[in-house]
């Protein structure tokens, strides 16, 4: 007899959640990411996202930057909840160094691994699969066709120069679009599906 898939029964998708600048800035001109606006409703939103949310995929810089501040005191202090998520989901880090800073619950996979290590988590993990940050990582995993959801939040600031959003992306693509959720600090999130195959709109 048929039913109605649980989450449980369902493939895990992956999503990335990435910020930017509204002149499409994900960096300032030196790496500087002081520019976004994160109030107390962004955190709640956060907050909210994280519960759909079974493991992580990262690229190294964001990985080092995240276990640099979501193992402090300060961030336990200020957003213990989810602080307490950061350390705990199981983390995934797509580096070729093979050497990051050690943080609980990490797997460390270089370029070549990363299909596997994506199918294995659509398969394994407790819920979806999220890149947080790590503009480079999603261009390339764009490119494979491995991302199911774009979510990007838009800014209200203008800075300028720096890193493009999708630097480094080589092939022109049509997304679906889909939900836009407007904050009230002005903040836009656009969600995109995958990209359209044949290149149509």
């Amino acid at each position: 007899m048929s039913h109605d898939p649980t989450p449980r029964d369902r493939r895990r998708q992956v999503f990335a959640f990435l910020f930017c600048s509204l002149d499409g800035y994900h960096e300032g001109a030196e790496g500087e990411l002081d520019w976004g606006l994160c109030d107390e409703e962004f955190f709640d939103w956060t907050l909210r996202q994280t519960r759909e949310v079974g493991a992580l995929l990262l690229g190294r810089r964001t990985y080092e930057h995240f276990a640099d501040v979501w193992t402090s005191a300060e961030a336990a202090q200020r957003l213990p909840e989810i602080a307490a998520f950061m350390n705990a989901v199981p983390k995934t880090v797509v580096t070729d160094s093979g050497k990051v800073t050690p943080w609980e619950g990490t797997r460390v996979v270089d370029g070549s691994g990363v299909d596997a290590e994506i199918a294995r988590l659509r398969t394994e993990a407790a819920g979806d699969i999220a890149i947080f940050g790590s503009s480079g990582l999603t261009a390339t995993l764009l490119e494979r066709g491995l991302v199911d959801e774009l979510r990007i939040l838009v800014n209200p600031v203008l800075l300028g120069r720096g890193r493009s959003l999708f630097a480094g992306l080589e092939d022109r693509m049509h997304l679906t679009p889909g939900a836009v959720t407007a904050f009230r600090s002005g903040n836009i999130l656009l969600r995109y599906g995958p990209p359209d195959r044949a290149g149509n709109l």
